[in-house]
């Protein structure tokens, strides 16, 4: 083989247990957001510079609540605080899996590509010479078709 990025293997059972524990680690947050990627898109997000901006504001509110209008809902300030406090070290780690997880599914993703890609030529070199090879062949010689382009025409 020509490539080889990643070599392992995740018994099934494995496997099935990061997916019980990943359905676990859901159903303990009911409150995760369905908001849509435009949505999200238009929110104002803290980010790494204004988390210091956050802290700091919440150490002014709890030392002097007396400022703040009286229809600010203090409570869910506080809810807020707390839970984005506490979701941040999750949501890091999560971060740093998924990162790890797409880097390796997309390795092991295009080993196994490379790898079919020789097993493919050998089909291709010998499709005449061993029976049943032609008819893969042609199988599979359809996913490198070209279809022909067609002319533009330009009206003058």
């Amino acid at each position: 083989m020509v490539q080889n990025l990643i070599s392992a293997t995740l018994p099934a059972a494995d496997a099935a247990e990061v997916q019980q524990s990943l359905t676990a680690a859901k159903d303990k947050m009911p409150f995760l957001s369905t908001l849509q990627k435009s949505e999200v898109n238009t929110l104002f997000k803290p980010g790494n510079a204004y988390l210091p901006f956050v802290d700091q504001i919440y150490q002014v509110f709890e030392t002097h609540p007396e400022i703040l209008p009286a229809i600010f809902d203090k409570e869910e300030f506080i809810r807020d605080y707390q839970l984005f406090k506490t979701l941040s070290p999750i949501f890091n780690q999560i971060t740093e899996l998924m990162e790890g997880v797409k880097k390796t599914y997309t390795a092991v993703g295009s080993d196994t590509l490379v790898s079919s890609l020789e097993v493919y030529a050998s089909i291709k070199q010998n499709k005449d010479k061993i029976p049943g090879l032609s008819a893969i062949y042609e199988q599979l010689s359809v996913f490198f078709k070209k279809t022909k382009a067609k002319p533009d025409t330009v009206t003058k």
